[in-house]
């Protein structure tokens, strides 16, 4: 949920209708600016852990690049994200995704997750790289799930030890249209 040129590039893809929102006043007065000509971004102050100024089953998708890393830094961290969580949770669709993106291994992340809520999870693992090597990067490494287990021993068998990565996590909410669609 922080602000990046991430935006800039949805839009480029053809998205039309992007939320982007941040605690700081500063951060979103600084992005209304820079991108006041671009209709199909919106931008607004609010803290994550009390999004009541969205409505229930408002979003297909939340992007979180660093956000939740930021509260799980802070004072009263558990319970702050879990805050945050239950309110992704109830602005997502059902069968919406919440994605991820954080530097926090699967023994750090995973049980947050799962004690918010009963998401489907996937794993996905990049490995850190400057703008200079991005082109040696694979696109199949974002396509291709990691196989999780409880206790992180399947991901240190597929990425070995102190490997600098990124972890994205896709977490679907299941809720109870999908699971009599599905």
């Amino acid at each position: 949920m922080r602000l990046s040129a991430l935006s800039e590039d949805m839009v480029n893809d053809g998205y039309c209708n992007i939320f982007n929102v941040d605690i700081s006043a500063v951060v979103i007065q600084a992005m209304q600016k820079k991108y006041s000509s671009w209709p199909q971004l919106k931008f607004m102050q609010m803290d994550v852990r009390d999004m009541s100024a969205f409505e229930a089953g408002s979003f297909d998708a939340l992007i979180d690049k660093g956000t939740l890393d930021s509260i799980l830094c802070g004072g009263d961290s558990q319970e702050n994200a879990g805050k945050m969580l239950k309110e992704v949770e109830r602005v997502l669709k059902d069968g919406g995704i919440y994605f991820l993106i954080t530097y926090g291994a699967p023994k750090y992340r995973l049980n947050l997750l799962r004690n918010s809520y009963p998401w489907t999870i996937k794993l996905h693992v990049i490995d850190k790289f400057s703008s200079s090597e991005s082109s040696k990067h694979k696109a199949s490494d974002l396509t291709s799930p990691v196989l999780l287990d409880d206790n992180s021993s399947s991901l240190d068998s597929v990425l070995g030890k102190n490997r600098e990565v990124h972890y994205i996590y896709v977490c679907m909410k299941v809720g109870t249209r999908y699971q009599i669609l599905s």
